[in-house]
C-alpha cells in the first residue's frame, strides 16, 4: 500500500534552524500556520480521515482537522528533537511493569497513533537493544536530514529495513529474538497484502499486519502493545499493555491488540496518523457494534 508523503528536506532544515535560533515554543507556534495551510489547501488529506471520524461518531470540522494536523506536525518535529536534544522532551510511563516484561527480549507492537519515534531513545537503558522493523520509505532527502542528527542513544536502536526483502528481514528478526533482544513492529498497517489478519475495529472488519502476532505465536515471545501519546507541549505518555498469548489463537491475539488500540483512540482520536481510508482497504462487512 502506497502512502503519499508530504514535506521536503528544505522545510525540515528551516524548522530545525528556527528551533536552534528561537527555541522550541516558537517552532510550536509556527506549526499552527503549517496546520492552517493543510486545512486550506489539502482537502484530500481531510477526505482520507473522513471515514475514520465517521466511525468514531465525531464530526470532522475544520477545527478538528486543524488540531489533528497540528499534533501530527508536532510529532514530526519532536522526532527530530529526540535526536538533537532528547532531554527537551519528557515521558511518563503507564503500566511500567508490562514494559519490563521485555527485559529478556520480545516483541513491541507499534501503531500509527501518537509519536512512537520520539520515545526510542528513552527505552535503551532498561531493555535489550531494539530492532525496529519498517520500510525505509521516507523521501531520500528527508532521510538524509534525519541521519545528519545523531540521537544520543542511537546505538541501542537499529532498523530492519523491509526493502531488503522478506528473507533477509526474517533472518534478522529471528536472530534478534534468539539473542533475547527486542523487535518492534508496526501492527496497524498492512505491509504485505499476503500477510494480513482480519479484526474488528470501530464497528467494521479491517485487515492489519499479521506478522508480529504470527512471530510472537511461533517463537513464544512476550508481546507488548506500546503507545506514545502527546499529552502536552514537550510531554508524552508511554502506555504499555502486555498481551498474553498462551492458549490463544492468532485471531484472538490480534483482536486483543485491536481492542487496546481502540480504547486508546477513543481517548486520543486526533492522534491517529494513518492518512488514508483505513476502512476501505478492501470491501468489508459492516457489523453492528451494539451486538458486541
Amino acid at each position: 500500500m502506497g502512502v503519499k508523503q508530504y514535506g521536503n528536506a528544505l522545510g525540515h532544515k528551516i524548522i530545525i534552524g528556527i528551533y536552534t535560533l528561537l527555541g522550541y515554543r516558537f517552532v510550536a507556534f509556527i506549526l499552527n500556520f503549517v496546520a492552517l495551510y493543510y486545512v486550506l489547501f489539502t482537502p484530500s488529506v481531510k477526505e482520507s480521515l473522513k471515514s475514520y471520524y465517521e466511525h468514531l461518531g465525531i464530526k470532522l470540522t475544520h477545527r478538528v482537522y486543524f488540531n489533528h494536523i497540528k499534533l501530527f506536525a508536532l510529532s514530526i518535529f519532536d522526532r527530530f528533537i529526540s535526536r538533537i536534544k532528547p532531554e527537551e522532551l519528557s515521558f511518563v510511563r503507564e503500566n511500567r511493569e508490562d514494559f519490563m516484561a521485555l527485559k529478556d527480549g520480545g516483541i513491541v507492537l507499534l501503531s500509527h497513533i501518537g509519536g512512537w519515534a520520539t520515545a526510542a531513545h528513552s527505552l535503551k537503558a532498561e531493555i535489550p537493544p531494539m530492532h525496529i522493523v519498517m520500510r525505509e520509505s521516507t523521501k531520500e532527502d528527508i532521510n538524509k536530514v534525519e541521519k545528519d542528527y545523531k540521537r544520543e542513544n542511537e546505538s541501542g536502536v537499529k532498523i530492519i529495513d523491509l526493502n531488503q526483502g522478506p528473507i533477509a528481514a526474517n533472518i534478522q528478526i529471528a536472530n534478534a529474538l534468539m539473542n533475547k533482544e527486542v523487535v518492534a513492529m508496526m501492527a496497524d498497517r498492512v505491509v504485505d497484502a499476503s500477510k494480513t489478519i482480519e479484526v474488528e475495529f470501530l464497528g467494521s472488519k479491517v485487515k492489519i499486519n499479521k506478522n508480529p502476532f504470527d512471530i510472537a505465536f511461533r517463537f513464544k515471545k512476550v508481546l507488548v502493545a506500546t503507545f506514545v501519546i502527546n499529552v502536552a507541549v514537550k510531554e508524552y505518555k508511554l502506555i504499555f499493555e502486555k498481551i498474553e498469548i498462551e492458549n490463544k489463537s492468532l485471531d484472538e491475539i490480534a483482536q486483543e491488540y485491536m481492542n487496546i488500540l481502540t480504547n486508546i483512540i477513543k481517548i486520543y482520536p486526533n492522534q491517529w496518523y494513518n492518512f488514508y481510508d483505513f476502512f476501505n482497504q478492501s470491501k468489508q462487512r459492516k457489523i453492528d457494534v451494539n451486538k458486541q
